[in-house]
């Protein structure tokens, strides 16, 4: 009897130890099997980054940070050790790129490694996806205030490319407003459009405030600081003799070109362009970096009855201010570019300052005051830190920015396991 007993319990203990084993084995599979994927997906966040080096993005090189290639239509493969595991990626030279992330994990207790492989598809995302958005609070007060939008590639939402003045009926309601993490103050404002906000933001109306399209509360966007391109920068040098145009004189002058030319690259003291006229005529594609506070008092682009010229403007100073009667005219919003670097703390319209054009200056308080009787004061798109509207301000968003604008960088559109 002692000895059946004993036969027995070692078969007991025998089968009890081989069902530990065996759960261990599955249970290490398993944590393998989900390591290989985590790797894989390590991955593809590096080919992101890759592929988003911060905004602006006019340009992404695919081949730096040692990616190398194309080879057979890939960048790559990039390769590195993760724990137990590693990840070797690559980018198709596409436009817009797909990757490839096969991520490998192995166990003590396993024999050999797993394997697991992703095919992410990407698309390309808009810089300026709604009239203004802001990280922090944007407040309209006064009366008066009102967005809307419309196409400037679009003739029946346009006129001749321009915000439909006399025209109502080619307006749009999609001059919509968006807030990462402030109040959206929108007081008796008329908002002929939608007001996203994000995960901490929060919104408020006045009695006689409008929204057309309803509040939205899935507005996550990071907004990245701008990187001022690494190139050679040519001092701008003023005329001895002013260039005057309509009634005005341009004392920065780059004249207008029968043939487009190739981009230039200039730099110029804030202090240069302070109550001074700056003139970019047709066919000009010109960058200029503005190092110290600024107010000028006339930006034209473009040239006499054209939209074929091209300014970026980049602001490492603390303030750009735009007072009184001064203007941004580039009559198209895409020709025009505002980037405020992280030292752009400020940006102010005053009295009936009008603007046609692009801001992003995510760093920068955005105050807009005063409109008159104007109807054209912003056209276009902003983002910055915030934004304050008062008086009789009126804010104008070209749609054909989110299609034809600079962009922000490629976001996942599918996630698959090959």
């Amino acid at each position: 009897m002692t000895l059946v007993m004993a036969s027995l319990f070692g078969m007991f203990l025998i089968y009890y130890l081989n069902l530990i084993r065996s759960q261990a084995t599955l249970v290490g599979r398993s944590q393998t099997w989900n390591a290989s994927l985590a790797t894989a997906e390590a991955g593809v966040e590096e080919a992101l980054a890759q592929l988003n080096p911060g905004a602006p993005a006019p340009f992404i090189d695919r081949a730096a940070n040692n990616w190398g290639g194309p080879v057979n239509g890939l960048y790559g493969p990039v390769s590195r050790v993760c724990g137990n595991g590693s990840y070797s990626v690559v980018i198709s030279n596409d436009t817009p790129p797909t990757i490839y992330s096969t991520g490998t994990a192995s166990n003590a207790a396993l024999s050999g490694t797993l394997t697991r492989m992703l095919r992410v598809t990407t698309t390309n995302t808009a810089l300026f996806s709604v009239g203004m958005a802001a990280k922090e609070s944007i407040n309209f007060t006064g009366n008066g205030v009102t967005t809307d939008s419309f196409n400037s590639a679009d003739p029946n939402l346009s006129e001749n490319g321009m915000y439909p003045l006399d025209y109502p009926s080619r307006r749009s309601t999609n001059g919509d407003v968006a807030s990462i993490g402030g109040l959206i103050n929108v007081g008796n404002a008329n908002v002929n459009g939608t007001l996203y906000l994000g995960p901490t933001a929060s919104d408020n109306m006045g009695a006689n405030g409008y929204i057309s399209g309803g509040v939205s509360n899935d507005f996550n966007v990071e907004f990245e600081d701008v990187i001022v391109p690494q190139t050679n920068w040519v001092s701008a040098v003023p005329l001895s003799t002013p260039l005057t145009t309509n009634g005005v004189s341009y004392k920065y002058v780059f004249p207008d070109s029968p043939v487009p030319t190739a981009v230039q690259y200039y730099t110029l003291d804030g202090s240069g362009l302070n109550n001074q006229s700056l003139y970019v005529g047709s066919n000009q594609h010109v960058t200029l970096l503005v190092a110290a506070s600024t107010s000028p008092v006339n930006i034209r682009v473009g040239g006499a009855g054209t939209n074929s010229g091209q300014l970026t403007f980049y602001m490492d100073g603390p303030s750009f201010t735009l007072s009184g009667t001064n203007i941004v005219d580039s009559l198209n919003a895409l020709n025009f570019t505002y980037y405020g670097t992280t030292n752009n703390t400020q940006i102010s319209f005053k009295g009936n300052a009008s603007f046609t054009g692009t801001i992003y200056a995510p760093e920068a308080d955005f105050k807009m005051g005063g409109g008159g009787s104007s109807i054209y004061d912003f056209v276009g798109s902003s983002v910055t830190k915030s934004v304050t509207m008062t008086g009789h301000y009126n804010f104008h968003f070209d749609e054909n920015l989110m299609k034809a604008g600079p962009m922000r960088g490629y976001v996942a559109t599918s996630w698959r396991e090959l």
